[in-house]
């Protein structure tokens, strides 16, 4: 297993988050959650979505799991915690909600492009901040500024030797289908514009998108977080060109010579 206190650590240190970096883990069985776990139903006595959840883990420091009762049907069809019936696949359900505003034809395409998971395999979405994570997990996920995931993105691409950069997928909602199901699936790290979703409470600000890396690419990822700080370029806060002289407004070169009786 993957050092976290390290982790967690390395990306405090290169990336400095202003909120936990969270482990992610799709479970099989209630019998994979750790004892200090909330489950919002049981717990908290909340209905709450899964980016809710992840809300709660990143910026409370809680561990959190959820099932197929959360709340959001897209993370619930894209987790494989709900089935697919006939007139959602063919989208007749949605557009007789008006859900989103799409045509029966544009619901069709939205389900048939979902990443999914499996119906069945997974029982529960477990989530905790990186430093405090007692599992093994699947993604490791961060939030931060357009500065910050840069840096990451570069840890990430020269640590694991990622060529021609990162090919991104972006969607204008259902962040969880690719910061989870995408990132699980391909092996391959993503970047992620953050959606309605996320937004509306707020979960997150607008100066935040994340990026979810593969457990397996993290000790890369590091690597290449630490290699490019030694570069003095890769760095954050980004260094920025200081070795210039100061100029001021007219009548200041004047007042100095004056003081310092150079008249």
């Amino acid at each position: 297993m993957v050092d976290l206190k390290q982790v967690s650590e390395a990306l405090n240190s290169h990336i400095r988050p202003l909120s936990f970096p969270v482990a992610i883990r799709m479970c099989e069985s209630a019998e994979e959650l750790p004892e200090k776990v909330r489950i919002p139903q049981r717990d908290l006595g909340l209905d709450i979505s899964l980016c809710h959840a992840i809300a709660m883990a990143r910026r409370y420091g809680w561990t959190m799991a959820v099932d197929k009762y959360q709340t959001c049907y897209v993370a619930g069809i894209s987790m494989g915690f709900l089935p697919i019936k006939s007139d959602v696949a063919d989208g007749s359900f949605q557009a007789s909600l008006g859900l989103w505003g799409q045509t029966q034809e544009a619901a069709a395409a939205a389900i048939a492009n979902m990443p999914r998971f499996e119906y069945g395999k997974y029982s529960h979405v477990l989530m905790a901040p990186v430093e405090r994570a007692t599992f093994e997990p699947h993604v490791i996920m961060v939030y931060g500024n357009p500065a910050q995931i840069w840096v990451l993105l570069n840890g990430y691409l020269s640590g694991t030797g990622t060529r021609g950069g990162l090919d991104v997928t972006l969607t204008t909602g259902s962040g969880c289908t690719s910061h989870i199901t995408r990132t699980i699936q391909s092996d391959v790290a993503k970047f992620v514009l953050v959606g309605t979703g996320e937004r509306l409470v707020p979960h997150t600000q607008d100066y935040e998108c994340a990026f979810s890396i593969p457990a397996t690419k993290i000790e890369q990822t590091i690597k290449g977080l630490e290699g490019g700080y030694r570069t003095g370029v890769f760095r954050y806060p980004v260094p920025t060109s200081m070795r210039y002289n100061s100029q001021h407004p007219p009548g200041y070169a004047e007042m100095r010579a004056h003081l310092l009786e150079e008249d």
